[in-house]
């Protein structure tokens, strides 16, 4: 193998491992996909070397700006696909708002508004005061997505958009536990006859803004595009904690937005229990 390919695969990988690892891609599928390009631009190269005549230093460092131009176009390309799903075909479901993980689902203590948390660093969702979700009748289900989830985010049910709020803040990693304090946010508050549900939009360190497809007032169906954020990002999901609402994700199930159902709603699952304290949480 030539010493161009080599070298320029290796200026590659130094440059693309440590930003996968930062956000969240998984070092050994970022590698394979570096790899990958790599490849394909030493074949190119390869031609382009023999009729131009380059060379070792102008390959090497050819070699490497096309493999990273390569594997950043794809991410590109990855990140900002909206792909068409079908609305979920049942009424009793709660389905989850974003593409990603669950970090974890966490019942709100009675009295107390839901929060979203970062490795236990809290940022209190002061927005939900004067809703349903807070009085402390709730629980809050985390999301991390990483650059390569789908973005858009979707209604978790149908009903009329009773709150929209931008909660400003300064960008930050959200690897870093006190970044949760001061990333921007967004929180939507859907409705539909007493149930109340929360989606809380959390803006990461590359995010310029937090896109809004929906306003106060405005009616929903389940999986409808509600916004998007750019890059890396958490979405946090505040459902009411009645035992009548059956969560059925926990902490590292995979979910997918607009399809994968978090909670089944049975009969009277509309209406708050009498005692606030009661929750249903299959975690």
């Amino acid at each position: 193998m030539p010493g161009y390919v080599i070298w320029g695969t290796v200026l590659a990988l130094a440059t693309g491992l440590p930003l996968a690892w930062k956000w969240q891609l998984g070092v050994v599928r970022a590698g394979t996909y570096v790899l990958a390009n790599s490849m394909l631009a030493a074949i190119a190269l390869t031609a382009a070397g023999w009729w131009l005549g380059l060379g070792a230093v102008v390959r090497t460092l050819a070699m490497w700006g096309t493999t990273v131009a390569a594997a950043a176009a794809g991410l590109l390309i990855t990140f900002f696909r909206d792909p068409e799903r079908p609305e979920p075909s049942r009424q009793d479901v709660i389905v989850s708002p974003a593409d990603g993980h669950v970090v974890y689902v966490r019942p709100v203590q009675p009295g107390e508004l839901p929060r979203a948390d970062k490795r236990n660093r809290t940022c209190t969702l002061r927005e939900l005061a004067g809703t349903t979700l807070g009085d402390g009748c709730a629980t809050a289900i985390g999301i991390s997505m990483n650059l390569a989830d789908v973005h858009v985010n979707r209604a978790p049910v149908a009903g009329r958009v009773q709150l929209v709020e931008h909660v400003g803040g300064t960008f930050g990693s959200l690897r870093k536990p006190e970044m949760v304090l001061t990333n921007e946010r967004v929180t939507t508050v859907i409705e539909e006859g007493d149930l109340q549900i929360a989606i809380v939009q959390i803006a990461s360190r590359l995010v310029r803004r937090i896109v809004t497809f929906v306003a106060k007032g405005e009616m929903l169906h389940a999986g409808q595009r509600i916004g998007a954020i750019r890059f890396g990002s958490q979405v946090d999901l505040v459902v009411p904690a009645r035992p009548q609402i059956r969560l059925t994700v926990q902490v590292g199930d995979r979910v997918v937005a607009g399809q994968t159902i978090v909670a089944l709603i049975t009969e009277g699952g509309r209406q708050c229990p009498a005692t606030a304290g009661e929750t249903q949480n299959d975690t």
